[in-house]
């Protein structure tokens, strides 16, 4: 498995299979959660808030695909890093690095979805977390 730079999040996240996905240095990262957020208590529509968290693990993790299976269409096939707080995803958003930073041993990424790709952008805090 090749390193990664300490402190900083992927460059790029790879649809892998259903669950998974694969970094620029080969590293596999896992869908742990999904957590969907109606953007007011009296709303649900499409444009609820989306969260994820993603963990690195080793390939032979690539077994069974997340429980939660059936909800990662919702997600987007590509990840690309447009800064320490930005990600762009094939799925024309924005996806804002909610925390970064590691468990034990293992790196670990929340994503949070934001707008459309030119719609303008919500500020969430953010936590980043060295090693």
């Amino acid at each position: 498995m090749a390193a990664a730079p300490l402190g900083l999040p992927p460059v790029r996240l790879n649809w892998e299979k259903p669950g998974y996905y694969r970094d620029e240095n080969q590293r596999i990262w896992k869908v742990l959660s999904l957590q969907f957020t109606p953007d007011h208590p009296t709303h649900s529509n499409p444009d609820d808030r989306l969260s994820v968290r993603l963990l690195q693990v080793g390939e032979c993790c690539l077994g069974h695909p997340p429980p939660m299976f059936s909800c990662l269409d919702c997600l987007p096939m590509t990840w690309k890093n447009l800064s320490l707080e930005l990600y762009s995803g094939s799925d024309a958003r924005l996806w804002i690095i909610v925390e970064h930073d590691w468990l034990g041993d293992r790196e670990q990424l929340e994503l949070e979805m934001g707008n459309k790709i030119g719609r303008g952008i919500h500020s969430f805090p953010r936590r980043m977390h060295t090693r």
